[in-house]
């Protein structure tokens, strides 16, 4: 059963995992990361641009965040060249 839906389950997992990430300009504009609603883009944020002072810190979860949707990526790449390569 799994092996026939896993295309739709990668299509849905990627599809939260670009929710999630983009969560963090609606946190930024409605909460400003206060009252616990602050996600690691806002923490990067906070770091890298108002003052929190540890640009390393803020460039190490970026390239956390990098690491995390570089493998959804390369997924995606392959799928699609190989559906354009078979003439789906």
């Amino acid at each position: 059963m799994i092996p026939q839906i896993m295309g739709t389950i990668v299509v849905v997992w990627t599809t939260i995992t670009i929710i999630v990430l983009k969560v963090f300009d609606i946190v930024l504009t409605m909460t400003n990361g206060q009252w616990n609603t602050e996600v690691l883009a806002n923490l990067m944020f906070d770091w890298m641009f108002r003052g929190g002072g540890d640009f390393g810190r803020g460039a190490a979860i970026a390239i956390i965040i990098m690491i995390a949707v570089l493998p959804i990526m390369i997924w995606n790449i392959r799928q699609a060249n190989a559906e354009r390569k078979g003439g789906h």
